[in-house]
């Protein structure tokens, strides 16, 4: 129960991470749909961090981190060429717009932690089967 708290919480911590680095980076362009890319990214960095971790079976480990390696990899890459040059998405245009100058500490908590939370409450099933 121990190991599977820890690797829970290093997933999130992670996760978390990822997505204030994207957010910083969004101050930077001013255009937060770069939190759209990130999202295959911080699967795979959940799938490998929880390979490196547990102590599950080893070849169900390899089928797991491998397939979410290539799916997430594939969706962040569709979605950066997609939103390549296209400027910010109209959801988080019209979020900026109602939040005004402070739209900048706005997009951390309700673009980038909140897409963190939601992908490790997903993630939790790549979690648990490198467990078991």
């Amino acid at each position: 129960m121990e190991n599977l708290i820890t690797i829970f919480s290093w997933n999130l911590a992670a996760v978390i991470a990822l997505m204030i680095c994207g957010w910083l980076v969004s101050l930077i362009y001013k255009n937060v749909s770069i939190v759209d890319s990130l999202w295959g990214l911080g699967f795979v960095l959940i799938a490998w961090l929880t390979f490196g971790l547990a102590e599950g079976f080893g070849g169900r480990k390899i089928l797991i981190v491998w397939l979410t390696t290539a799916w997430g990899v594939r969706l962040s890459a569709h979605l950066s060429w997609r939103n390549w040059g296209k400027g910010e998405d109209p959801r988080y245009g019209q979020w900026r717009k109602k939040s005004g100058d402070s739209f900048w500490i706005v997009s951390l908590f309700k673009v980038f932690l909140l897409q963190a939370l939601f992908m490790w409450v997903i993630s939790l099933v790549l979690q648990v089967v490198q467990l078991s």
